[in-house]
This record gives structure tokens, C-alpha cells and sequence, in this order.
């Protein structure tokens, strides 16, 4: 019921939540200026061909994992031989699939008709085996719910890249001041992660036993993580080959924004909530409840910063990065149903994975696949904003057909899900139904300077939080009530800790008032 020092899991999950989502808006304010930078020093066209290059990338990391993290994160015995095994079968992974994909470098470049693509392919396949080298620390502290990851390794290389890209890309390297930016982050992310992590390898406690009780569990996580790959480089495939490179860099720029409030979650759900689950998923009763109580909350910040995207997509693109790329602005609102059913999709399996049914992923994302591909393919005349949409139509297909199985997994009723998802998704659609014509018929903030555009843009978004609050209150009173109390209970569990009393046995402060846990026994 409590972890070390006597504080709550309820307390380190909360605590888990504040520093991921605190490194998490760090990390993006770093990356959107970046960004902004970037969008002035160079074309769409070098953005497109970099996706390109990397549709092949984008697969093989999985490889390097094997679904080793979630396996090494959710087993409870002989950990040390565990994380050595893992170490040393991800290593081997990374040489193999980096070494593949080297190899098949042309004919990347073949398929998209160009000799730049084909030629930055090859070197980005480095990239992989420097992946796999941070499978086991990031699971050692994810075990651990350390959450340094989050707040100083992300941050830290998100800087790094800005460095290295921003004066590539100034000196006229076009693409390839992507790929120096990339594999700058990327030793940098892998150098503090062995650092923070406090964690060094004994390859000598590997076994192949071990390897095989690992690969049960991962096969499944891997299997699902293969189609979920694949799915995720199909729109890419579609819209470089079909549409063109310079479209898809705008679509790169598009899914960039579109993935903001997505992120977010799967930050708290793949590197907080997961690790808690696992922590509790030998009491069933409790990991039902954990769950419920964690996706009302979710769903609760997810709908409306991915509906947002529907009114403000095309402003917020045009006035951030200008109007060179207003398509990837129109393509933005096409996508505003992204994070909302990828969101509900993410804790859902996440869930199930605590619950030891890994099995269930695999049959999700195939869903997904099958439906995000055959939209966008529907939608292709279209062009950029027909695969946009089919990326919307996907996520949310699969939203709801995750629910449903995690439901029958935990021989849990579907209504008891729905009742967490209804009330938020519905003040999210009438938040984006009023804000919509108040944006396109009378502010039109995209036509006004950078400054003035973002005071505008500034202004509809606090708009849009009281609309959504104001529905959602009268939707779902307690909740509207609990949010409307939940900066007074930051602060009280702020002055708490700062007092020396956490809460939980012994602790000042008072597990009643926390809205995630009413019990003050549980997520």
C-alpha cells in the first residue's frame, strides 16, 4: 500500500505525473523552437526527404527492444539477470537491424525515386544500434519510477539537436542537418541515460533461460509493436510516393503538432501509469479501479487539447512557422481526432499489458492498420488532408476497438469505460463547434503579425479551457468540481512535502482530498 519512506504509490504516481509532464512541456517548448528556427532556415522539401529516409528506421527500432522494456519493466523476480540478459539480446538486436538497414538503404532510395534519400537512409542507420544501447538503463529507472528521463535526459538532448541542426542547416547542409542533429540527441540521450540510471552490467548473470521467459512475454509486445511500425510509416509511404516529398514534409510538420497532446499522455501512460500498474496487477480489484480512475483523468486533458487542433490547426501553423506551410496548417485540422483516439487506445493497452495479457496489442494495432490504411487509401484523391483525415479515422477505430477488449479482458462492462470517455469528448466537441466560427469568421489570427497572431491564438485558447470546463461541469459535475479544486490541492500537497509529511501513513497530508484516489489506497 506504500513505497519507500512511507510514501503512497498514489503519492509517486502523482509525483511521477508533475515531472513527466513538466519535462515533457520543456522538452516540446525546446523542440517547437527548434522548429520555428528550422521552418525559416530551410524547405519542406529537406523535411520530406529525411521522413523518407526513415520510413525504414521507424520499423527497425522496434527490433532493437524486442519487447524487452515492457517485459524487464513488468517481471517481479531476478531482475539482475533479467536486465543483463536483456542488455546483451538488445545489443545484439541493434548490430543486426543497423546492419540490415544499411543494407537495404537503396532501395528506399529506389522506391522514392531519389538518390538523396537513398544516400541519408544509409547513414541514419547508425541510429539503431545507438537505440538499443538505452533499452535497459530507461527500464531500470522506469522499474524504479524515476522519472530523470523525463525531466533532464529529454530536455537535454532536445538542445543538443537544436544546436547541432540549427547550425548545420545555417551553413546551407539542407537534410543532412538533420542527420547530424539526430545523431547528436541521440549520443547525448544515451550517454546521460547511462549516467543517471546508476546501473552497470554483469554480462556474466545472462542466460538463455532467462532469454526465453523474456521473449514469452515481449513476442507479443513486439508482434503488436511490428504492425503498430508499419501502420505508422504507411502514410508516410502514401504521401511521399503518391502525393509528393515536399507534401510530406508539410504532413511532418502537420503530425509534429498533432502528436503535442498525444505525447503527453503516452509520457504518463507508457512511463508512469504502466510501471505503477505493474507494480499492483497482482490484486486485480485495485488495478480496475487504478484504471478506471486513471483514464477519466486522461480523457480528460486529452480530448480537448486534440479537438483544439479542429478551430486553431491552420492559425496556429501559419502564424508559428509561416505561410509556406498553411497546408500543413489545413492538414493539423484533419488530424484533430489523432491524440483523442490514440490517447484512449494507449492506457487501455497499457492496462492490459500490467494485467499480463500482452497478447491483446497485436490484435488492436492490426485493427488500427487495417482501418487507418484503407481510409487514407479511400481518401487519397484528397491528397495531403484526405491522409490526414484517414490518420483520424484510424486512431479513433482503434480507441474504441482497445476498450473493448481490454473490457473483456477484466470482465469489466463496457459502460463502466464509456463513462469515463463521454462526458470529456463531448465538451471537447462543443468546445471546437463554438471556437471554430469565432476563429474562421471573425478573428482569422493567421492574418495578423507573429506577436498579435499569438496573443490571439493565446486568447482563444483560454476561451476554449472555460468552454470546456463549463460543459464538462454540467456534463459531469463532480469532475467539473474536482478540476475546478485541483490547483488548491497542488498546492496543499506542494506545502506537504515541502513540510516534510507526505502523505500516506504518518504523512501530513490528507489522501481524501486527492481526486485521483478517493480511498487514498491505490492509483
Amino acid at each position: 500500500m506504500t513505497e519507500q519512506g512511507g510514501e503512497s504509490l498514489t503519492g509517486r504516481v502523482l509525483r511521477g505525473v508533475g515531472l513527466a509532464g513538466s519535462g515533457y512541456a520543456l522538452t516540446q517548448l525546446i523542440t517547437l523552437a527548434t522548429y520555428l528556427v528550422l521552418a525559416r532556415l530551410t524547405t519542406p522539401l529537406a523535411f520530406g526527404q529525411y521522413a523518407e529516409a526513415a520510413v525504414l528506421v521507424g520499423v527497425g527500432l522496434l527490433f532493437t527492444e524486442s519487447g524487452m522494456l515492457a517485459a524487464l519493466i513488468q517481471r517481479r523476480e531476478r531482475i539482475a539477470e533479467a536486465a543483463n540478459t536483456v542488455l546483451i539480446s538488445t545489443l545484439a538486436s541493434g548490430v543486426a537491424v543497423s546492419l540490415l538497414a544499411l543494407a537495404v538503404a537503396p532501395l528506399i532510395g529506389h522506391f522514392f525515386r531519389s538518390d538523396t534519400v537513398g544516400a541519408v537512409a544509409a547513414a541514419i542507420s547508425g541510429q539503431l544500434f545507438l537505440r538499443s544501447a538505452t533499452v535497459v538503463p530507461n527500464a531500470m529507472m522506469e522499474r524504479e519510477l524515476a522519472f530523470l528521463r523525463r525531466t533532464v535526459v529529454e530536455p537535454l538532448a532536445a538542445i543538443a539537436f537544436a544546436a547541432a541542426a540549427i547550425v548545420a542547416m545555417a551553413n546551407g547542409l539542407g537534410v543532412w542537418g538533420l542527420v547530424i542533429g539526430n545523431y547528436v540527441q541521440i549520443a547525448v540521450d544515451a550517454v546521460l541515460t547511462w549516467v543517471l540510471a546508476r546501473w552497470r552490467p554483469r554480462p556474466r548473470l545472462a542466460s538463455l533461460g532467462m532469454w526465453r521467459e523474456l521473449v514469452r512475454f515481449g513476442r507479443h509486445v513486439i508482434a503488436a509493436g511490428i504492425v503498430q511500425r508499419v501502420g505508422e510509416q504507411a502514410d508516410r509511404v502514401l504521401v511521399g510516393r503518391f502525393v509528393g516529398t515536399a507534401a510530406l514534409g508539410q504532413y511532418q510538420y502537420a503530425l509534429r503538432l498533432a502528436m503535442a497532446p498525444f505525447e503527453a499522455t503516452l509520457s504518463v501512460a507508457s512511463h508512469v501509469l504502466f510501471p505503477a500498474f505493474a507494480r499492483i496487477s497482482h490484486d486485480r480489484e485495485r488495478l480496475g479501479s487504478a484504471y478506471l480512475r486513471s483514464l477519466r483523468w486522461v480523457m480528460v486533458a486529452a480530448m480537448p487539447a486534440s479537438l483544439i487542433l479542429l478551430p486553431l490547426g491552420e492559425p496556429l501553423t501559419v502564424v508559428l512557422f509561416g505561410d509556406v506551410w498553411r497546408p500543413a496548417g489545413q492538414a493539423l485540422m484533419a488530424m484533430c481526432l489523432f491524440a483523442a483516439g490514440n490517447s484512449l487506445l494507449s492506457i487501455c493497452l497499457e492496462g492490459a499489458k500490467a494485467y499480463g495479457r500482452p497478447a491483446v496489442l497485436a490484435r488492436v494495432h492490426l485493427f488500427m492498420v487495417l482501418v487507418t490504411v484503407a481510409a487514407m487509401v479511400a481518401l487519397l484523391p484528397l491528397g495531403l488532408n484526405g491522409v490526414a483525415a484517414g490518420l483520424s479515422v484510424g486512431a479513433v477505430a482503434g480507441g474504441v476497438y482497445a476498450a473493448l477488449s481490454f473490457s473483456r479482458i477484466v470482465s469489466m462492462p463496457i459502460g463502466r469505460i464509456w463513462a469515463q470517455v463521454w462526458a470529456p469528448a463531448l465538451a471537447a466537441v462543443v468546445m471546437a463547434a463554438c471556437l471554430y466560427p469565432v476563429e474562421h469568421l471573425v478573428i482569422h489570427a493567421d492574418e495578423h503579425g507573429t506577436l498579435a497572431g499569438l496573443g490571439l491564438l493565446a486568447v482563444e485558447g483560454l476561451l476554449g479551457v472555460a468552454l470546456y470546463v463549463a460543459s464538462l461541469s454540467l456534463l459531469a459535475p463532480a469532475t467539473g468540481r474536482a478540476i475546478v479544486r485541483l490547483p488548491a490541492m497542488i498546492l496543499r500537497r506542494a506545502r506537504s512535502r515541502r513540510g516534510g509529511a507526505g502523505p500516506g501513513p504518518g504523512g501530513g497530508g490528507d489522501p481524501r482530498s486527492d481526486v485521483l484516489d478517493r480511498t487514498g489506497e491505490g492509483v
